[in-house]
């Protein structure tokens, strides 16, 4: 049974509807109904539309209700049950950290003393990416722990704040995986004398090489680049700056990196470009 008819009928089971939600995210004609359940009785039902709200507003034909989907989830960050708390935080500060406004920080301040732990991590990360001063206390008390967790390492990679480097470095250990690649971009990016020296010189020569367009080129350098811009990509103006400073009169490499990632990131955050 679809969305529409499951929503339009009051006998229906929680656990159907909120499946119903859960298949119907990726339908654009699925916002109007899966918005309309944001009040619904079932904790099950309210979680799945947190899940669902940040993938139907992404998509183009519903940008203009995109302001519908925020409201939304902004209620639903103080809804009584702490999974649905969760869902709307990571929603509304995660998946749609590109919207910023100072109804959205609030909603996400309120919730860095939340009960439910995954929420209160999931509001602190959302408000580090918007680099709001009142997450720096949360993240410090956060890295004072033995037992921190790997959200509260990103909020201070997020933030990029010097004074959280030390704490950083007491967690460098005991990662796995993609997780050691995040922490240790958090070293760097909290780091008081900056990126490091040995990446930039990194990607000055992946540039001089033609950047991803090199077939020999060495992407390593790249790949810990993106770990770094993941995290905070208004980095990425101070980043393009210092490599293009290493390149010095280099014209082709200084056109790759105009042209790469790295510089359209860097230009979205008022970087100038070099060449054009």
């Amino acid at each position: 049974m679809d969305l529409t008819t499951l929503a339009g009928d009051p006998t229906s089971e929680p656990d159907d509807l909120a499946g119903a939600v859960d298949a119907a995210a990726g339908e654009v004609a699925a916002f109007g109904p899966v918005l309309g359940l944001v009040d619904h009785d079932a904790p099950a039902v309210r979680t799945a539309v947190a899940r669902a709200l940040p993938h139907l507003a992404a998509m183009e034909i519903n940008a203009p209700f995109a302001p519908l989907a925020v409201d939304a989830l902004i209620s639903l960050t103080a809804d009584p049950n702490g999974d649905v708390r969760n869902w709307a935080c990571f929603g509304l500060g995660t998946q749609m950290d590109e919207i910023d406004g100072p109804t959205i920080r609030e909603a996400l301040a309120a919730r860095l003393t939340d009960r439910h732990g995954e929420a209160r991590r999931e509001a602190l990360i959302g408000l580090a990416r918007r680099r709001d001063p009142r997450a720096l206390p949360a993240v410090r008390t956060a890295l004072c722990r033995s037992d921190v967790w790997l959200l509260e390492v990103e909020a201070a990679g997020a933030l990029g704040d010097t004074s959280l480097h030390p704490l950083v470095l007491r967690h460098l250990d005991g990662w796995d995986g993609g997780a050691a690649r995040t922490v240790a971009a958090v070293a760097r990016l909290t780091d008081p004398d900056g990126l490091g020296a040995d990446l930039i010189e990194g990607l000055a020569v992946w540039y001089r090489c033609g950047g991803p367009l090199a077939v020999d080129a060495n992407p390593g350098w790249w790949r810990i680049a993106l770990d770094l811009l993941e995290l905070a990509p208004y980095r990425a103006t101070e980043l393009a700056s210092a490599v293009a400073s290493r390149l010095g009169n280099d014209t082709d490499a200084l056109g790759a990196l105009d042209d790469s990632t790295l510089g359209a990131i860097a230009r979205t955050h008022g970087w100038a470009g070099v060449l054009h």
